[in-house]
């Protein structure tokens, strides 16, 4: 307990500083290509810049930002890491939806992390969190009236604690536990390849948010919980969790510590397989992910006007690199007989395409059945290799039973999204992008053309 005490004075000492914020350190499993998912996976998770890695295992999203004067260096030797990102996204609906108008939506993200090995001695330890303040609008709920929420870092403006949790791995990493506030969208259902799109459809999928009671524990909420992952080869990982059942409105627990784990409010549980291909160092083929995944919810909707006892739902993501350009040969690489000597390498540029499908037969739940998907291609242009072009769409069905709080609503929703993410920096980015929202709600709501950019600065 003392060792437990002392990390986590040593972590409110640096959030309380304003360095808070999070970044592991690039500790990198050399049996998998790591430099392929760092640079290739460049993107946002939730209006945070950084880059998927493979580590322990399993992908993660990494933070960026500059080295403050090696400061990062210095308390990442002793297992401290710390990130700070402010996003900031102007959206305006120029026609169609409820009313057009534009908005401002900003979130700033404080993450930190202490690995109790380096700090303590204590081995496979480690406790990580991170906080939110979200401001401004959100231009679904204001001007579209759509289901898929345009801006994925829009929600109910406050400075809010999304996690803070404690690991332990064992077995050389092939076990974890996690024990504390988290948040599901952090681990699961994840998508890489979509995670540059900024329409929340890509990330927290709406299966997931619209059937369960006030969105469950994905952004910006999180809720008690445990979670284990198991990796007993390189290629496949289980992992699985169980959550306090009703996170309550974001208007009602406003700071993330309103808890309440009594039998009444249910749990929340989710688990998924994870099987990768061709991402050893020496594989030949282009790399791929593949998840398939299960929830149940038992918590009751208090806003339902029939209570729904319990849900549940099936899932299967595909991430896939289909072309991937390769280094040009240069003159070292050329013989004496003018025959090439080495074989030119592959690079982090190329085409990559991503599938996601959820399905939920319960009768009462919002949506029924959802299908996303889209492509993204790194370094299009010349010059610009770490630029990335997107293009997805979303379809949900919604359920001819469902029961709102509003009302049901038969039919279905489709938004286009294509986004083009420039980095000016390693700090520093701008995101023009461009959605097409179709039947908003299911309902008889003009088709509306939302336009925005997203500007994500790194501390």
């Amino acid at each position: 307990m003392k060792k437990l005490s002392l990390a986590l004075v040593v972590l409110g000492s640096v959030i309380g500083t304003s360095l808070t914020a999070f970044a592991y350190e690039d500790r990198r499993d050399r049996d998998w290509n790591d430099d392929y998912w760092h640079h290739h996976h460049y993107g946002y998770w939730h209006g945070e810049r950084g880059y998927w890695r493979h580590y322990d295992h399993k992908h993660e999203f990494i933070r960026v930002g500059p080295d403050l004067g090696g400061v990062r260096a210095r308390l990442a030797a002793k297992g401290i890491t710390f990130n700070a990102q402010y996003a900031a996204g102007v959206w305006a609906n120029v026609t169609g939806g409820e009313t057009t108008g534009t908005v401002y939506t900003g979130l700033m993200s404080l993450q930190g992390n202490v690995d109790l090995q380096k700090l303590v001695g204590w081995q496979g330890a480690s406790v990580s969190t991170r906080w939110y303040w979200l401001s401004g609008q959100d231009i679904s709920a204001k001007h579209v009236g759509n289901i898929f929420t345009v801006s994925s870092i829009a929600g109910f403006s406050t400075f809010r604690m999304n996690e803070l949790w404690f690991q332990q791995k064992f077995l050389n990493d092939q076990i974890s536990i996690r024990l504390g506030q988290l948040g599901a969208d952090s681990e699961f259902d994840l998508s890489t390849y979509s995670a540059v799109f900024l329409n929340a459809a890509f990330s927290w999928s709406p299966y997931l948010y619209a059937n369960i009671p006030n969105g469950g524990p994905g952004y910006p909420m999180g809720a008690p919980g445990v979670q284990v992952a198991l990796s007993p080869v390189n290629w496949l990982t289980y992992q699985g969790a169980a959550f306090q059942g009703d996170v309550f409105a974001q208007n009602v627990n406003q700071h993330g510590f309103r808890w309440d784990l009594n039998p009444s409010n249910g749990y929340f549980s989710i688990h998924e397989l994870i099987f990768r291909t061709n991402q050893g160092a020496g594989a030949n083929g282009l790399p791929g992910e593949f998840k398939i995944g299960c929830w149940f919810d038992s918590a009751s909707d208090r806003g339902a006007t029939g209570i729904q006892s319990s849900s549940y739902g099936f899932y299967f993501i595909a991430d896939q690199m289909v072309y991937r350009v390769r280094q040009p040969v240069v003159a070292s690489d050329i013989g004496n007989n003018g025959k090439q000597t080495a074989a030119a390498s592959p690079t982090d540029k190329g085409l990559g395409i991503f599938a996601h499908i959820g399905f939920d037969p319960q009768g009462s739940s919002r949506i029924n059945f959802y299908i996303d998907g889209g492509l993204n291609y790194k370094g299009l242009i010349p010059t610009r290799d770490n630029d990335v072009l997107g293009i997805a769409f979303a379809y949900g069905h919604l359920n001819n039973n469902s029961q709102d709080d509003d009302s049901s609503n038969p039919g279905y929703e489709i938004v286009f999204e294509t986004t083009y993410q420039i980095d000016l920096h390693r700090w520093l980015s701008l995101q023009p992008d461009l959605q097409y929202v179709l039947h908003p709600s299911g309902t008889d709501i003009a088709n509306a053309l939302v336009l925005g950019v997203r500007a994500t600065l790194s501390f």
